[in-house]
């Protein structure tokens, strides 16, 4: 150490040496800037900043060089070679390339191997250009100072590299800072190796012109580094701003320039991990009542002027601690981090009042609402997901209350609404997978206990709910959209199902009001009767009263068409419609199925009774067949026999079932009705 120093205190121009430590760590910083350009590159650019960091390193480490070697003072003249020197240059340069190729891999030892390499550059250069150094003397070398210079440059260099691959400010300063000191211990080191004996004293480069040059080649290093440095600083700010930009691509919403679904989770996520700040926080749930009016009224341009001008409302109302964000379509979310109810209570009047004004524009005025639900923090749960749901089901709440008064998260109330949520998306996958089957509930004649069909009553298992009544699933099969496919896999199953039977019964099967709205209804019942080879006239579609009241005219034109097929059509469950009369009036019916809820009054009720009677009656003389529904006693059978009902059906005669009736069991089941009714001589 000793010698070193001496070597650079007592052999040098020390102005020179600040010089060229100058530019060495300039020249570090600037190789730590470029490396980080290369490991964000890909491809081609990649290759490209390799390139450009190379050319940026080996000038900084040989000007580092030359102008230490410039500061070098000695007795003997000294004679540069160019050739040799140019050389020096364009070496350290190329070796470089893949040590810094090497360093930038993902690997975690390539940063050590790349920076051993890179140091075995800086050697070698130092080197070559000492041989280029020319002086009038005899030249020793201290082998162990030289073997100590390589080493110390290859094990500071490959140190300096691999605390690279990892970021941090400090980090990039200490390796820029490992790497100066690399070159400069290295130049030093192998300076103090060297031994010279002065042969004569003759012409030589003088100490001015030596100092020229350090001057000159610091100036040109600094020019070329420089640049290089400039390039990756453009190019990091230019990225900077790009992921910038593409990012608040990302957290807004295109339209309306709020914070998007993405950003709003981010924020709520970043709240909810605070550890200090406001102690209450709530989440806010809004969907838009009337919105689709202005839709389908004015156009989708229309509705997108509207959810701006929405927007520049809400922001207008926020204050800080508030942030609203549109999820997509016409739902909303709001944060708000706030001290006591009084400051929620106000947030949310400030986004009732935006709705207050009606929204004006060129082409029309609009008037909207929104549906609120909010969930509180910790009270209603401890993590986004678990608000978020709440908050949404407390705005289905308001929702299904058609009231513009914000529904705060109640768990009595809103967990009936999550399940019948969950059941709705359970069902959608159960219908995609067809994952039901069809039971079969036997009808027979009254006069002469025949089975005369079946009527096909669909069935779900649920995988984890075991199984589910028709009568929970159909209604969230009408509200969430799925009846329509539902009704036609029922259709399409029963058909074929039906074909393979080997008797030659009638299948019932009920038809959803909103299938008989479908205009593709006709065409479905074709091709369920021509895929499953079942005759048209073993076919019989059932249909409730209200499925003809919505639309009357196309209800009763898709009847027409059905009928024409040769398809037989029974109104169900009558006597529970809106206009039982008019529509038997409208429709001729090949059946009347009198509904279960007459059929259980008919042994205590004289006016059950007389309805029967009436009914029946009206039956006989449109020539319309009433089967009466829900029968489970002998006495119920005895009476709707008496009073002229051609068929029955109920658990009397048969339960639902995957097999069907037996033909004896049905005809002993019905020899049950009491005898002073007769019952004994019509099937003895």
């Amino acid at each position: 150490m000793m010698k070193i120093a001496l070597c650079i205190t007592q052999d040098h121009d020390l102005r020179l040496v600040m010089v060229a430590l100058a530019v060495c760590l300039i020249g570090s910083a600037a190789t730590v800037q470029l490396f980080g350009r290369i490991r964000s590159a890909m491809g081609y650019s990649r290759l490209g900043w390799v390139l450009l960091t190379a050319v940026s390193t080996g000038t900084m480490v040989w000007s580092t060089h030359f102008v230490a070697m410039m500061a070098f003072r000695t007795q003997a003249p000294v004679v540069l070679d160019p050739i040799l020197t140019f050389a020096s240059l364009l070496l350290a340069i190329v070796v470089a390339v893949p040590g810094l190729a090497l360093a930038a891999m993902r690997q975690r030892w390539t940063g050590i191997a790349g920076g051993a390499i890179i140091g075995v550059a800086v050697s070698a250069m130092h080197y070559l250009g000492m041989s280029a150094y020319r002086i009038d003397g005899i030249v020793t070398w201290d082998w162990r100072y030289v073997l100590a210079s390589i080493v110390l440059s290859a094990v500071l260099s490959a140190a300096a590299f691999h605390i690279l691959k990892r970021a941090g400010r400090w980090r990039r300063a200490r390796a820029g800072g490992m790497l100066g000191l690399s070159v400069a211990v290295l130049h030093f080191t192998g300076m103090a190796a060297m031994n010279i004996a002065v042969l004569q004293l003759g012409d030589g480069l003088s100490d001015g012109t030596l100092s020229a040059l350090g001057i000159t080649t610091a100036i040109a290093a600094l020019l070329v580094v420089g640049c290089a440095a400039l390039s990756a600083l453009i190019d990091g700010h230019s990225q900077d701003e790009s992921y910038r930009r593409l990012r608040r691509m990302a957290l807004h919403d295109g339209l309306t320039d709020l914070p998007n679904r993405m950003s709003f989770n981010e924020e709520l996520g970043r709240r909810l991990g605070l550890k200090s700040g406001r102690p209450c926080m709530a989440v806010v749930m809004m969907d838009l009542s009337r919105f689709k009016a202005v839709n389908d009224t004015y156009g989708h341009q229309a509705g997108d002027q509207l959810l701006i001008a929405l927007s520049t409302r809400f922001v207008a109302a926020q204050r800080r601690g508030e942030s609203i964000a549109r999820l997509g379509g016409d739902e909303f979310a709001a944060l708000i981090s706030y001290d006591t109810p009084a400051d929620l209570a106000d947030f949310l009047d400030r986004l009732r009042a935006t709705f207050t004004t009606p929204f004006e524009f060129e082409r029309f005025t609009a008037s909207v609402g929104a549906n609120i639900g909010v969930a509180l923090a910790v009270h209603d749960g401890l993590d986004a997901d678990t608000l978020l749901a709440k908050a949404d089901l407390a705005m289905y709440r308001a929702k299904s209350l058609h009231s513009d008064e914000p529904c705060y998260y109640q768990a009595e109330m809103d967990d009936a609404v999550r399940d019948r949520r969950e059941l709705a998306s359970d069902l959608r996958n159960a219908v995609a997978a067809g994952a039901f089957e069809l039971h079969y509930q036997v009808q027979a004649s009254v006069a002469t206990g025949e089975i005369t069909g079946y009527e096909a009553l669909i069935r779900w298992h649920h995988p984890t709910r075991g199984s589910i009544s028709p009568a929970t699933f159909i209604p969230v099969a009408e509200e969430s959209g799925q009846i329509v496919p539902l009704s036609i896999w029922v259709l399409r199953q029963a058909c074929f199902e039906a074909a393979l039977w080997t008797n030659r019964h009638m299948v019932a099967v009920n038809l959803s009001p909103l299938h008989l709205s479908d205009p593709q209804l006709v065409e479905t019942v074709r091709s369920a009767l021509e895929d499953s080879g079942l005759p048209v006239e073993r076919l019989s579609l059932e249909l409730t009263e209200s499925a003809i009241i919505h639309d009357r005219d196309f209800a009763l034109n898709q009847l027409r068409q059905l009928k024409a097929m040769g398809i037989a059509l029974a109104l169900d469950d009558f006597g529970v419609g809106y206009s039982s009369l008019d529509v038997l009036r409208s429709f001729p019916f090949d059946r009347i199925k009198l509904d279960a809820s007459f059929v259980a009054e008919i042994e205590h009720s004289e006016q059950a009774v007389a309805i029967l009677r009436s009914v029946t009656a009206l039956g006989s003389s449109l020539d319309m067949p009433v089967l009466a529904e829900g029968i489970e006693q002998p006495a119920q059978l005895s009476i709707v026999t008496r009073e002229g009902c051609g068929a029955i059906q109920g658990y009397l005669i048969g339960k639902p079932s995957r097999t069907l009736a037996n033909p004896d069991h049905v005809r002993r089941a019905m020899l049950l009705a009491p005898r002073d009714l007769g019952t004994e001589q019509a099937f003895g």
